[in-house]
């Protein structure tokens, strides 16, 4: 969970234009979009823990609905840490920038739309604008990833295939089961529980061992938990999270014994969380 400036002015105009509410003929609308932001109690990305202390995260994209029930969009992601614990190598304040093209739909298998096949796929570039690190190859790389959701009324699997160029040039696997529980009609809680596996050249950036060991392919890092979302209104409301990760390889954690200073792979259990305010429209 890294991620054109471009894209991100391309979105704010396209959001001023959306307040005149255009819509296609069947009475959905034409353009839509989502949003949040929130202080967290780290930075996480799958299941390892890049920075220990608090940070600023802050998401936004905007779609339109095109023909086949295809829609396409552009997103952006940001971070900001908190403290200066990654001052040396990342400054502080507005030390990432996601932007992303993104383009997916919807496969219905049935009319009441409660079984379905959600495909998304999307181009995420990386871009650190006060990176200093030696280890790094450049201050930017990109991801292609394409995710899926089996859509029931139950439980629902999910996977994200990403390909990560420039920095790891390397193959990830994400996946696992989510469980949405309307509790009230303003509360839903999600429980899911997520699996990474990477591949060995992807294991370079969460070592331990001076940036320098692949160790092996297989399943790396596993972690539960459950989101929270509080509607205040049609269009907003507030959320809330809180996990509890494992880094589960045994060459891993064995290397997190031995790392160095930086937060990369040094904790190998960890819980994490994080709350802030959610839009949509």
């Amino acid at each position: 969970m890294k991620k054109l400036m471009a894209a991100a002015l391309a979105a704010s105009a396209i959001c001023a234009f959306a307040e005149e509410e255009l819509e296609e003929e069947d009475g959905s609308p034409l353009i839509w979009g989502f949003g949040n932001t929130g202080i967290y109690s780290g930075y996480q990305l799958y299941g390892s823990l890049l920075n220990k202390e608090p940070t600023w995260q802050t998401y936004a994209e905007i779609n339109v609905n095109l023909p086949f029930e295809l829609y396409a969009g552009v997103g952006l992601w940001f971070n900001s840490d908190l403290t200066s614990r990654r001052h040396d190598s990342y400054e502080k304040f507005c030390n990432e920038f996601d932007p992303n093209v993104h383009f997916g739909r919807t496969f219905w298998f049935d009319d009441d739309r409660t079984w379905g096949l959600d495909w998304r796929s999307s181009f995420v570039w990386y871009y650190y604008p006060h990176h200093a690190h030696r280890y790094a190859k450049t201050d930017t790389t990109m991801d292609f990833n394409h995710s899926f959701a089996l859509l029931n009324p139950f439980v629902i699997p999910f996977v994200d295939v990403v390909r990560e160029y420039h920095e790891n040039d390397a193959n990830l696997l994400q996946f696992g089961l989510k469980k949405p529980l309307e509790i009230t009609d303003e509360l839903t809680l999600t429980a899911s529980v997520t699996a990474v596996w990477r591949e060995n050249r992807y294991n370079w950036c969460f070592p331990t061992a001076g940036f320098t060991e692949f160790h092996n392919s297989g399943i790396a890092t596993v972690k539960a938990g459950v989101d929270a979302n509080y509607a205040l209104g049609y269009n907003f409301g507030l959320f809330a999270k809180l996990y509890f990760s494992s880094v589960v390889d045994p060459d891993l954690r064995d290397a997190a014994d031995n790392g160095g200073k930086r937060d990369y792979g040094r904790y190998k259990d960890f819980a994490w969380g994080g709350a802030g305010v959610y839009f949509n429209f």
